[in-house]
Parts: C-alpha cells; sequence; structure tokens
C-alpha cells in the first residue's frame, strides 16, 4: 500500500510539474507563431541551477549574436584571470634634471597602465578629470617643479594600438559608446556636443561648443532639429585618430540646449595635451608641446613623481554588466591578454579568455568572438553556453562580486536601467539579469528564484526578428514571470 501512495505522489508531482513547465512552453510556442518571430533566430534555455535539470530549452545550441551578454564572458573572465582586487596603476615620470632654479631640464611623461576609469568618476573611488590633473600637478609641485623645458608625453605602449574591434559598424564609431580603447584613456574617453535647436522642425541645430575642449577636432554639422520630447538621435561620424567629425541626426525641439557624447580621437594625446594645459594655468610653465612616443622606455624609480591607482576591479565590473559599459570592457579584454599572453590585445584576450573556459571545462562550440562587449554584429553564443556559463561562476569564490554586478530587476536603489522594470509582477525584486541590444538583438541572461525558493539559470536571445526590440522584450519578460512562477 505504502508503494502504491509513494507512486501516486511521484505521478502527481511529476504532473504538477509538467503543468509549470507546459505553462512556459506555451508562450514560447505561441510566440514562435507570430510574425514578430517566425522567421526570426531565437534561442531560449533554462534550467535548474542546483541540479542542471532543464526546464526549457529551444535552439540552445544555436549560434547567434548577443550584444552585451557577451559582457557576462569577460567581466567573469576578468575577476578570474586579474582577480577581483587587481588596481591598474598610472605613473608619472620625468627625465632630466631640476636645477636650483625649479627647472625641469626634460619631460613629464604619463604612462598608462590600462587603467579604464581613469579621470572619470563613474567608479566608486576614481578622480574626475580636474581633480585627477590637481593631484598630478601637486606631485609636480612637491618635487620643486617649477617650470618644464621639455615636452608632456603620453606613453599608451603597454597595449596595441588597434582602438577598436575590425568589424564594429561605421554608424558606431565616433561615438561615446564606441570610444577606442588605449592603456592610456581618460575622462572615459568622451566629450559633450551642446546644441542649440532651431525653433522649428527640420531646422538644422547649431553645434554651440564641446566640454572639453578636442584640440584640433573640426565638425561638418549637418544635426537637425526633431520633434519635442524625441531624445537624443544624434551621430558622430568619426574614425579614431581623425579629427574631421559629421554630426548627423536630430536632437529635440523645446530645450536651450541639448547635448550628446562623442568619443575623444586620440585619447593618450588629449591626455597630454589636457596636463600640459592644466600646468601652465597652475603657473608651471611648459617649454615644449603634448606629444605620445612610438617606442618602449624604461622608466627609473628614481624619477617617478606619483601613481594613481584604480579602484579594484571588482568595482569596476559592477560597472561593466550595471551600465553595460563598452569601453571599460574593451579594457578589460586587452588586460586580460596581457596578463595572461604578455600582449594587451583583442586577439591575445580571447585566446585567454578560451583558456579559461577550457580550464573550467565549457564546451565553446557557438561560440564566436571579435570584441569583448557584444557591440559586434558577428559575435555569436549559444544559450546553453550561456548557461553553462553562469552555472560555472556560481561555484567561483568571486560569484558575490559577479551577481552584483548583475541589474537587480524592480529595485529602486539599483542604478542600472532595470530599477522599474518588472514592477507588479512576479520577477520584482527577484531576478539578476544583463540584458543585451544592438541592431535586431535582444537578449537577457541571468538567475531568478522559482516559488520554491530554487534558482533557475536562463539565457533569451533572438536575432532578426520583424518588429519591435520592445516586443521581444515583453515576449522574454513573460517568460521570466512564468518560470518565477513554477511550483
Amino acid at each position: 500500500m505504502r508503494k502504491v501512495y509513494l507512486l501516486i505522489c511521484l505521478v502527481f508531482s511529476t504532473s504538477i510539474f509538467a503543468q509549470n513547465y507546459s505553462s512556459v512552453q506555451k508562450v514560447i510556442d505561441n510566440a514562435q507563431k507570430t510574425k514578430l518571430l517566425k522567421n526570426a533566430s531565437w534561442s531560449v534555455t533554462a534550467r535548474y541551477l542546483d541540479s542542471g535539470e532543464k526546464i526549457v530549452s529551444l535552439n540552445s545550441e544555436l549560434a547567434i549574436a548577443p550584444a552585451s551578454n557577451m559582457k557576462l564572458i569577460t567581466s567573469s573572465a576578468a575577476l578570474d584571470i586579474l582577480g577581483e582586487d587587481y588596481n591598474f596603476v598610472t605613473r608619472i615620470y620625468s627625465d632630466g634634471e631640476i636645477d636650483k632654479a625649479g627647472i625641469l631640464n626634460g619631460n613629464i611623461y604619463i604612462v598608462g597602465g590600462g587603467d579604464p576609469t581613469l579621470g572619470y568618476n563613474l567608479v566608486k573611488g576614481s578622480l574626475t578629470i580636474d581633480n585627477l590633473m590637481a593631484s598630478w600637478i601637486k606631485a609636480i609641485n612637491d618635487k620643486g617643479i617649477k617650470s618644464i623645458s621639455g615636452n608632456i608625453i603620453a606613453d599608451d605602449l603597454l597595449f596595441d594600438r588597434i582602438p577598436i574591434p575590425d568589424n564594429w559598424v561605421w554608424v558606431d564609431l565616433g561615438n561615446y559608446y564606441a570610444a577606442s580603447t588605449s592603456a592610456l584613456t581618460i575622462n572615459n574617453n568622451l566629450y559633450f556636443l551642446y546644441f542649440k535647436p532651431a525653433d522649428k522642425v527640420g531646422d538644422a541645430a547649431e553645434l554651440i561648443r564641446t566640454e572639453p575642449i578636442i584640440e584640433n577636432l573640426e565638425f561638418t554639422n549637418y544635426m537637425k532639429t526633431g520633434e519635442k520630447g524625441s531624445g537624443d538621435n544624434g551621430y558622430v561620424y568619426n574614425a579614431p585618430l581623425q579629427f574631421n567629425a559629421t554630426l548627423r541626426g536630430t536632437i529635440p525641439q523645446g530645450n536651450d540646449e541639448f547635448s550628446i557624447k562623442g568619443s575623444i580621437p586620440n585619447p593618450p594625446l588629449f591626455a597630454a595635451q589636457y596636463l600640459r594645459k592644466a600646468l601652465i594655468q597652475n603657473k608651471i610653465f611648459v617649454k615644449g608641446e603634448a606629444a605620445t612616443i612610438d617606442k618602449k622606455i624604461k622608466y627609473s624609480n628614481n624619477n617617478l613623481i606619483t601613481e594613481t591607482s584604480s579602484p579594484p576591479l571588482k568595482d569596476i565590473v559592477f560597472i561593466v554588466n550595471k551600465k553595460s559599459d563598452n569601453l571599460y570592457t574593451e579594457m578589460l579584454l586587452k588586460a586580460i591578454g596581457y596578463k595572461a599572453k604578455g600582449e594587451g590585445s583583442v586577439e591575445k584576450g580571447i585566446e585567454a579568455i578560451e583558456d579559461y573556459f577550457n580550464k573550467n571545462k565549457i564546451n565553446t562550440d557557438g561560440l564566436i568572438m571579435y570584441d569583448g562587449c557584444g557591440l559586434s554584429r558577428s559575435d555569436a553564443i549559444t544559450t546553453n553556453l550561456m548557461c553553462d556559463l553562469l552555472t560555472m561562476i556560481s561555484k567561483k569564490s568571486y560569484f558575490p562580486s559577479f551577481f552584483n554586478s548583475l541589474a537587480f530587476v524592480g529595485n529602486p536603489n539599483d542604478i542600472s536601467a532595470y530599477s522599474n522594470y518588472g514592477i507588479g509582477t512576479p520577477i520584482e525584486m527577484n531576478v539578476h539579469l544583463k540584458s543585451g541590444v544592438i541592431e535586431r538583438v535582444r537578449a537577457y541572461s541571468g538567475y531568478l528564484k522559482d516559488m520554491g525558493g530554487r534558482t533557475i539559470v536562463f539565457s533569451m536571445i533572438a536575432n532578426n526578428f520583424n518588429g519591435s526590440g520592445g516586443a521581444v522584450s515583453n515576449i522574454h519578460k513573460e517568460i521570466m514571470i512564468k518560470l518565477v512562477e513554477i511550483k
């Protein structure tokens, strides 16, 4: 009799699970029939973290573009390879002698250490560019330097000088979210362009100024005035190291001025120019110019003026995933390559990530990386691999740092774009995720808990859908809700 009772309980339990699972599957089946997703490449995987038991699996081995979900790979590899307490260091050196009058008969060097946070206070503990300059100028003053006969020279040779991956698209270049990498990055490698909208929609928007000023940068301005409330639809077309930018698109009517963000064409040179100006403004005369170098120099510790350390890597990763920062991610990829392979390049960073996967016994079939942040439409991953990654990371000592970097859905204190997402639904204050958005790509991957308190890892990626990205995101939200409702 006891065996019969246990069998009935087992059948009943299996039936309940089947019903719960089928509610998720039903959403997927219905969505596949819509015009939105009928011809799309769409993949959904969800499984229990503790057992690996599959809940849903749709095209789980399909290699598709992940957009910013790629950051989960790069950020976790950085925590593993560099360590969550790793610091980047930027150093200021001099050469030559300082005479009795306080004249440095030589140069000042800014030696980049690959710090993505330098001169921009996006990460807790980092300084604004002006506060950074003040700290460097104080250190130069403390050495008794009152005048500099030579140049202010930027050294960015720790990493390669390939500023962007080869296959980023032209429309992105010149804009802040496609900022070029450099071992000497400063001010998040961005500047603001301020426009005055016209009174009439469709008329030209006047470029008023840039902040900060980028020396020798010239603009051809085709920016127009858009509808009131239409937001930022302006683009800066400009390749790295080029100083002739074209401005196109629209900025909204109804503002005294409106700003968009561009990418600094040559960040190391800009850093040297900015320090030179700051020195002169603080009455330290500089006879020479701002410049960069082409050959590596061996610096003497005796000539070290000061050094600036970044916040710990875990705080940088927090921003990488919460704010989906492409520059930070690409900088981490090169830092990974430098640490693991002795070369600060995209190629060596990707090789190190492949080693990271192999070491952790993760099958990389379907993984194609051309960058670390997912801005390239040529990147690819499978949702199965993504769930394998999320499962593996959960067993690592650095998991809390990684987990805390994900968007916390519906948490009003979260700094990501998801603080108001899912309010009033079962996913509110439950789901931790990373989103991914580029043209015709919408992705969500992360962790949630079902009604029984069990953790589910999930990944949902859609490519080439026929309709709005918002409509795809709503379907993904509905799937998350059904996953949470499993009992």
